[in-house]
């Protein structure tokens, strides 16, 4: 099973208060497995990924089994209450305190990602172990584990914590950002959605809302601004996409050589960016225009495409007869030439431009 994951927030503040001296959680898993029926330990190993496994989905397990779906989340439950119960005749409280702490820092929800990153990172003897190690923290009742969904990632949230407040929270935040049509900063979207709050929920607060919306594959967070997914010119896909945000970005055009490294430094994506396709959009795209040694702009900020004379001739048809100062600084909005090169070009025999009388260059 794939899926995206969320990037983790800092906690340096909850790294090294767990070892495994303190409490040795994989085993204490190992132990409380060894106390269910031989169809539970399986169920449990392939639907948590123990010992190696890829982790099962509730269909294909029970295909194997000759059962159905539903009959496989039963046991699973079942299971895990059995784990629970047992567990509280171990040491696992000492771990179970410090993982609350954490989750209660972030609002009661952390993403798989955050939980696998902080398990690991206090149990670094451990780390090898890491799925038995999740499977560790929901043997705390407090806690849930929920699995991937098609709008919401993995994570950890506290029992009191309905799946139906996370919806809310990030249905709202995505009614906000549809409606605003632009990035909002954290402090706003959490105000707001908070403001369209109708139900009482339980630890309903901003530190909630915000670990709730980073649950939402639809909303994007960077730089602590929110943002849909679906927004190209945002979360750019395609190449196209990517050269316009760039170049948007900066605001300025730029050498397809600085655009290729943007690009790469940017990180949009996993996908491979080379110097030879940026080029290649580019230069067939009419989106962009080249103003100079490889210098590309964007269209619609008014660079002309074409040779200097072109520019210039244009110039001087829309403005009429400028001085050698006030041409040059036209045709600099429009290409990124040197003064001279526009000199040279005024003086050519084979260009259609002349001083006038008055010192000013015109259309033959």
């Amino acid at each position: 099973m794939s899926f995206v994951q969320v990037a983790p927030r800092s906690f340096d503040s909850f790294v090294g208060v767990l070892s495994s001296d303190i409490c040795n959680p994989v085993a204490i898993v190992e132990s409380l497995l060894s106390l269910l029926t031989d169809k539970e330990a399986r169920v449990m190993s392939a639907r948590y990924g123990l010992q190696g496994q890829q982790v099962r989905t509730l269909a294909s397990l029970g295909t194997e089994l000759g059962v159905t779906r539903e009959r496989i989340r039963q046991i699973q439950a079942q299971a895990l209450k059995k784990m629970q119960r047992n567990a509280v005749h171990t040491d696992i409280s000492k771990m179970h305190s410090e993982v609350m702490k954490f989750v209660m820092h972030h609002g009661g929800i952390v993403t798989d990602l955050e939980m696998t990153e902080f398990v690991k990172l206090n149990y670094n003897d451990l780390a090898a172990h890491s799925e038995e190690l999740l499977l560790a923290c929901v043997l705390d009742d407090r806690l849930v584990q929920e699995h991937n969904k098609v709008d919401y990632v993995p994570h950890f949230r506290l029992t009191s914590i309905k799946m139906a407040q996370i919806k809310k929270s990030c249905d709202l935040g995505l009614k906000i950002l549809k409606k605003f049509n632009a990035e909002l900063d954290s402090d706003m979207l959490t105000s707001e959605i908070a403001k369209n709050i109708k139900e009482n929920y339980l630890h309903f607060n901003p530190s909630t809302i915000a670990s709730s919306l980073l649950l939402d594959r639809r909303i994007v967070l960077k730089s602590n601004r929110y943002s849909l997914d679906a927004w190209r010119h945002i979360n750019p896909r395609t190449l196209y996409d990517k050269i316009v945000y760039i170049l948007s970005d900066i605001a300025e055009p730029m050498h397809f050589l600085d655009i290729v490294n943007s690009i790469k430094s940017h990180g949009f994506d996993t996908k491979r960016v080379s110097l030879q396709a940026v080029h290649n959009e580019l230069i067939s795209n009419p989106a962009f225009v080249l103003i100079g040694r490889g210098i590309y702009a964007l269209k619609a900020w008014g660079y002309k495409e074409g040779t200097v004379a072109d520019v210039l001739e244009s110039v001087l048809g829309k403005k009429g007869p400028l001085n050698l100062s006030d041409l040059t600084k036209e045709v600099l909005k429009l290409r990124k030439v040197k003064p001279i090169t526009i000199q040279i070009n005024l003086s050519s025999k084979k260009n259609k431009f002349r001083k006038n009388r008055d010192g000013l260059y015109e259309l033959v």
